[in-house]
């Protein structure tokens, strides 16, 4: 009984503006939610920017929940919007990723034909992806911040220790290099 009242003692403090209280909350329920953004995030490296947005919620909502016996459920459910606007972002993204990576990868200096046939772009998508998952795990960051999260050069340099020099130049190899991976693979399907 003790605990329950703790708890609406703390949530009635941190309804009032007690940043404190709500501190208490946070680290009383953080496992909680945690746990569930990593079993069920659309990217599983987000869980923790989802968990601190659910707190965040919250703590802009608290006037919302009135009694102790609803705090879990209530915020249980702003975890479960949070992951479902994930995961809707992440299929809006993997969408963009297939229509245009393709279209990234085709642009070269020295302006190649573009696809015509769908059936041909989407064995490309297929031996993009291929390529992609060949690569080292640092490599593979390395695009994703680049071309999912469209980070600049420069952000990507800061982010991993290197100048922008280098990952302009190590950028411009990967395009080459995959390049050449999907068009082994179109080769070998197209012997079969």
């Amino acid at each position: 009984m003790a605990d329950r009242e703790e708890l609406n003692e703390l949530l009635s403090r941190a309804r009032e503006g007690d940043a404190d209280a709500f501190g208490v909350l946070v680290t009383r329920f953080s496992a909680a939610v945690r746990a569930q953004c990593l079993l069920r995030a659309a990217d599983p490296s987000r869980a923790d920017d989802i968990a601190q947005q659910v707190f965040l919620t919250a703590w802009r909502r608290l006037s919302d929940v009135r009694e102790s016996v609803q705090f879990w459920p209530w915020l249980e459910a702003i975890t479960r919007n949070h992951l479902l606007n994930e995961w809707r972002r992440a299929q809006r993204e993997r969408g963009f990723r297939q229509r245009y990576t393709v279209a990234w990868l085709m642009q070269t200096e020295t302006e190649e034909p573009q696809p015509e046939d769908a059936q041909e772009l989407a064995a490309q998508v297929t031996h993009l992806r291929s390529c992609l998952e060949t690569l080292p795990p640092e490599l593979q960051k390395l695009v994703r911040m680049r071309y999912d999260e469209n980070y600049s050069s420069q952000r990507i340099a800061e982010a991993m220790g290197r100048s922008a020099d280098a990952v302009r130049q190590t950028l411009m190899r990967l395009r080459e290099k995959l390049r050449k991976c999907i068009e082994m693979k179109a080769v070998g399907r197209g012997a079969v």
